[in-house]
């Protein structure tokens, strides 16, 4: 609907006037002058001195109203406003987010507002508002005159406009429409919008949305918001606040005087800094509303003896803040929701305006049981945090994320901020996929003595895990670096680098350099456990995904997960249970032993960097896969430790928490290829084994682990003497060369 204004008495004539003839042109150039472009200050004083005169008489300001339609400049200068009038904007109104147990986690809006109906909103409430800011609203075109005049008074004797008399109608048009700047071009304006408001919808659509707008202080616009966060008292019964509150349908005659006295400035009567403006200005409410006949006198002295509410709202009681945060840049940002807008502003506005519900996958049990496992292992190290991510390997749905202490200050996620932190030997995990993948065997042999020098690719060494030629399951149990170099030279750099990205590193720019198997290109605990997940799944990549679905205020389902859970191959199956069967020695017997779970075949890879710096692990179970980082958030000190230490122990406690009571799921057998006998290793591939030579060996993992050991234990296997190499092995050492500056070397395992 198109309804311009095309000259100010076709909005007040007809109402207040008959017979309307114009204005006199000393009217007319007055009304130009204070409508149109600013004037110097001398003359703009003496303008709002004049019209608070006018307007402090009734008569006056009726004349006025009269004269107003030969002012054709009231068309231009309010055109764009009668626009926003005649077809309000939808209010602004927060989304809220829910975890996969449907509980209220947090909320994305540019206010804290949940819009309700009139019919929701209690009648106390109503009539409090009513009593206090517009006794006449019921009755009046959207402007008290009385109401006007008095505040004139008020204005004529302060030099100032302090004091509006502003009707209901007046303060949603000041709130909706016109900035907030105190001026009489804009009390005007405000006056002639009230009146055409007035004109466009009913009374109770315009209390509606007045009560849906208004502010009542300590962050809370809008009723609903205000009676949830408002009225908090102390209840030691709740254990996630301490405190109990009212609803809409609860909310007391006390309280709903309160809120309404707060309207008028809130934080003049703030009822947690002032309490005693609060008791007086809710004194003054309800005799308002006894004046009325809204209630008796009886009520209002009942409700003058209840307690002010005590609770302060603290806008971050709900947990997992990290997880709003991650689920709000995914709604800015990913592709995938693409129904909220095709640029960045419209998917803004989208969320946080449209009132939509989020639904996530945060398991709450899963959440807590990480929160918990990421506290007690790290205990007060100062300097020191922790960050778990765990993925469903069957949908590749997000069950739990600790982002790392700190968060709420920093507002910087470990868990999926890029570029990440060097991943150590975890990323022996990707290497073995991609040498699985060429049907290598658990049981070929490579030599990992240390140091170990690779000519112009540079050299490297172990930190543990024993010396010699040694089977590939071995290496990967006992985390030898110098193997896994040969493993990876072996592979080619191209295969490793393949295989790392349909695994789920997309993040990182991969290089072809020596320490790449050694995890010395960055990633983020997000990425490690989407690999993990995809080794898991049985070499089936599933996206990681934070969100199930979104909801519009309508109830229609905007956005539904699909394609994640689907997945895509990334290796296949043979090789991915071939390598789940080596990395459950890790936890059996290797660098491991502190992640095993009770009941449960663990597959795990640890991961440490140079200095200890970065220690992590990676785990698998059937069920759930979680990739754990512990360091220091700098990168500044060394000294985290092993990733068979504090990360094991965290992925021990998460794990043995979220699976109590589960009944334990067992892996896909190897292939037969995966034990059968192997072949050397080398530089350039695989080769024959010489006849009669026996390596350093480690058993098969066995079923079922039944108890975690405290600690890991020391490598007690000799080093045995090197066999003369086969031909197609270089017997003589290359030239020493620095490595690539892409990475000091990390560590092991």
């Amino acid at each position: 609907m198109d309804r311009r204004l095309s000259t100010g008495c076709d909005i007040v004539a007809p109402r207040w006037v008959s017979g309307n003839r114009g204005c006199p042109a000393a009217v007319s150039a007055f009304a130009r002058a204070i409508l149109g472009d600013p004037m110097k200050r001398f003359a703009r004083a003496l303008v709002g001195l004049f019209f608070t005169i006018v307007v402090g008489g009734i008569v006056i300001g009726v004349c006025l109203a009269a004269l107003l339609p030969s002012l054709g400049i009231i068309t231009s200068a309010t055109e764009y406003e009668t626009e926003l009038v005649t077809d309000l904007r939808d209010l602004s109104e927060r989304s809220t987010v829910y975890d996969a147990a449907g509980n209220e986690m947090g909320v994305l809006g540019l206010e804290n507002r949940q819009n309700v109906t009139l019919d929701q909103v209690p009648q106390t409430v109503i009539d409090a508002v009513v009593a206090t800011e517009d006794k006449t609203f019921w009755e009046n075109d959207g402007v008290d005159l009385p109401a006007v005049a008095r505040a004139a008074l008020k204005n004529l004797t302060s030099g100032e406009i302090e004091q509006g008399g502003s009707t209901i109608s007046q303060q949603l048009v000041k709130n909706r429409i016109l900035s907030p700047k105190r001026d009489l071009n804009r009390k005007i304006r405000e006056v002639l919008l009230a009146i055409e408001l007035n004109k466009d919808y009913s009374k109770r659509e315009i209390l509606e949305q007045y009560l849906n707008t208004v502010y009542f202080g300590q962050g809370s616009y809008g009723v609903k918001s205000a009676v949830e966060r408002l009225t908090l008292r102390s209840d030691p019964n709740n254990a996630l606040c301490g405190c109990t509150g009212a609803t809409l349908e609860t909310l007391s005659i006390a309280d709903a005087a309160m809120l309404a006295g707060l309207i008028q400035s809130p934080e003049a009567f703030n009822p947690f800094v002032h309490p005693g403006k609060t008791l007086a200005r809710r004194e003054f409410v309800l005799s308002q509303m006894v004046e009325e006949g809204y209630i008796t006198q009886a009520d209002a002295d009942a409700a003058n003896q209840v307690p002010l509410p005590t609770v302060v709202p603290n806008p971050d009681l709900r947990p997992a803040t990290s997880w709003v945060e991650e689920v709000q840049d995914r709604l800015f940002t990913d592709p995938r929701f693409s129904a909220l807008g095709a640029t960045r502003e419209e998917r803004e506005n989208a969320v946080l305006r449209g009132g939509l519900k989020v639904y996530t996958t945060l398991d709450p049990d899963a959440q807590a049981n990480a929160q918990n496992a990421v506290d007690e292992s790290i205990g007060e190290k100062p300097g020191f945090t922790a960050s778990i991510v765990a993925i469903d390997p069957t949908s590749g749905a997000v069950r739990a994320m600790v982002a790392g202490t700190g968060f709420e200050n920093s507002q910087y996620n470990i868990a999926t901020s890029t570029p990440g932190r060097q991943p150590g030997s975890t990323w022996k995990t990707i290497t073995l996929a991609a040498a699985l993948q060429k049907r290598f065997s658990s049981l070929d042999l490579v030599e990992g003595t240390s140091p170990c020098e690779f000519g112009a690719l540079g050299r490297t060494q172990n930190s543990e895990g024993g010396e010699g030629i040694m089977t590939v399951r071995a290496a990967s149990q006992n985390s030898v670096n110098c193997a896994y170099a040969r493993i990876e030279l072996a592979v080619g750099f191209t295969g490793v680098i393949d295989m790392a990205k349909k695994l789920g590193i997309t993040q990182s720019t991969l290089q072809p350099i020596l320490t790449l198997t050694l995890g010395s290109i960055e990633a983020t605990p997000l990425e490690m456990a989407t690999v993990g997940s995809s080794i898991a799944s049985m070499g089936v990549r599933r996206d990681p995904y934070f969100i199930e679905r979104i909801v519009n205020p309508e109830g229609i389902a905007i956005y539904e997960e699909t394609a994640s859970k689907v997945g895509v191959r990334a290796f296949d199956a043979e090789a991915a249970a071939c390598e789940v069967d080596i990395l459950r020695g890790t936890v059996t017997s290797g660098t491991g032993t502190g992640a095993a779970v009770p009941g449960w075949a663990v597959a795990g890879k640890t991961g440490t960097t140079d200095n200890r710096a970065d220690a992590w692990f990676l785990g698998m179970t059937p069920k759930l896969v979680a990739a754990v980082w512990h360091g220091n958030p700098d990168g500044r000190i060394p000294g985290a430790g092993f990733g068979g230490q504090v990360p094991a122990s965290i992925f021990r406690r998460f794990m043995t928490a979220q699976l109590a009571g589960v009944e334990p799921e067992g892996w896909e057998s190897p292939p037969a290829w995966c034990n059968a006998p192997g072949q050397f290793l080398t530089t350039a591939g695989r080769s024959r084994v010489p006849e009669g030579f026996t390596p350093v060996t480690t058993p098969p993992p066995t079923a079922v682990i039944n108890a975690p050991p405290t600690t890991r234990p020391p490598v007690t296997t000799p080093r045995p003497t090197p066999p003369t190499l086969p031909a197609t092995t270089t017997t003589t050492k290359p030239t020493v060369t620095t490595l690539p500056a892409a990475a000091g070397s990390p560590g092991g395992g």
